[in-house]
């Protein structure tokens, strides 16, 4: 008999192995496992965004001296931080998801759904965050 949320079809004749149990179990937890990590990598890359925007802020005013930046090279970076944060914290937050009340497969999906939406918005913090790095230096290495 198959369990209505399951994949997995049961082979009937005999009982599962201690190694098959451990990876049904496992293939059961991990979706849900896996969006609280995605969260933490988030909570970590809203820090580390702030922080290294903070330090170029710094930085380029210690520079600078009593100048001001010219043209919109200097505020790309920061562009780029602050989409990254943006994302991240959309990572964060929760979000609604359409799920039956009493039909566990439609929360197997909602599961799985929210962790692809989190993971891109992940991804595109990230990307923000190193392009913000990479922005940053690069009026340095202009010629």
């Amino acid at each position: 008999m198959t369990e209505p949320h399951s994949d997995v079809e049961e082979v009937q004749g005999r009982a599962p192995t201690a190694a098959e149990r451990y990876y049904l179990e496992q293939g059961y937890k991990e979706p849900v496992a896996s969006i609280a990590r995605i969260e933490e990598v988030a909570k970590f890359l809203v820090g580390a965004t702030a922080t290294t925007s903070g330090l170029f802020a710094a930085a380029h005013k210690l520079a600078l001296g009593d100048a001001t930046a010219q043209g919109l090279i200097w505020l790309l970076p920061f562009l780029a931080w602050s989409a990254g944060i943006l994302c991240q914290l959309l990572v964060i937050f929760p979000w609604r998801y359409r799920a039956g009340r009493a039909e566990p497969a439609s929360w197997r999906r909602a599961f799985l759904r929210a962790r692809v939406v989190k993971y891109g918005f992940l991804l595109a913090g990230g990307l923000c965050f190193i392009a913000g790095l990479l922005l940053a230096t690069w009026p340095l290495y202009r010629w």
